[in-house]
């Protein structure tokens, strides 16, 4: 049965907010003082697991920990060519509540592209941007860092793949142009704890890049306040255990493994 449009996009923007944290724990905790009606002593268990966990998560600590284990650098390839272009894996974007305003990347997007432009300007390889739609009646996110990139940073694009929706796709239609551009490798740059789940993407599409990440974050517990609830923890325990549960799924077949001209091949190995 076809899924419409309409439906794809709810699963696809909406059911990840509702159910990762802090509000797949919200659920918990209201879940857990439901049940006390009936098991009190269940229920309380329920709700307390479900505040301290987000107690947790709310700690540079914790978070920190969490993205430690993502920024393991990989190592690269001896015998791969010299690259010659720069991939640069679309992040976020505004979207403007005025629908007559334009949408611009987000925090995300931008700190990708300062890292993009550095790396241009050292290396003067061209660029390659990638990333489709941020929502519905939006530009594709590849066009909008393309635009802020030549923008702000006076630099040119040369290629923009604006038709992927995962990192997966964005590792396979990237690859297939630069690929067919006689490009046989390239830079790759996202932001650290971001990197695994995008060389697994390049590898499962055949293409081989070479990590080019942005500083990672420092993991380091030195004060008492790195154990008390901090608005950035929130934002980086959601990155780490979207980036976590995105790995995984990958790994266990979520992205399968395509032969160069872009078709299914084998099975992805788990």
């Amino acid at each position: 049965m076809h899924i419409s449009a309409d439906i794809a996009y709810f699963f696809r923007t909406f059911l990840p907010f509702a159910l990762m944290p802090p509000a797949g724990l919200l659920w918990v905790v209201i879940f857990g003082f439901a049940i006390a009606q009936i098991w009190k002593r269940l229920g309380y268990r329920i709700a307390f697991t479900g505040v301290a966990l987000l107690y947790l998560l709310s700690t540079p600590a914790v978070s920190g920990f969490l993205l430690s284990g993502l920024e393991e650098s990989a190592p690269v390839r001896s015998d791969m060519p010299p690259p010659g272009a720069i991939i640069v894996l679309g992040g976020d974007g505004d979207r403007p509540a005025d629908a007559s305003s334009k949408a611009e990347p987000g925090p995300l997007s931008l700190q990708r592209l300062a890292g993009a432009a550095l790396l241009a300007r050292k290396t003067n390889l061209p660029v390659l941007m990638t990333g489709g739609k941020v929502g519905r009646d939006q530009p594709a996110i590849a066009d909008m860092m393309s635009d802020f990139f030549t923008d702000a940073f006076g630099l040119p694009v040369e290629w923009r793949e604006t038709n992927s929706e995962n990192t997966c796709e964005n590792a396979r239609f990237s690859g297939d142009m630069l690929r067919h551009a006689g490009v046989p490798t390239a830079l790759l740059v996202t932001h650290p704890w971001h990197m695994r789940r995008a060389i697994l993407s390049f590898e499962r599409a055949g293409y081989p890049v070479i990590p080019s990440p942005l500083h990672p974050d420092a993991f380091m517990v030195d004060e008492i306040s790195d154990f008390l609830p901090h608005t950035n923890a929130w934002v980086r325990s959601y990155y780490a255990i979207h980036e976590w549960i995105g790995f995984l799924a990958y790994r266990f077949g979520a992205c399968a493994a395509t032969t160069p001209d872009g078709s299914a091949g084998a099975p992805a190995p788990p």
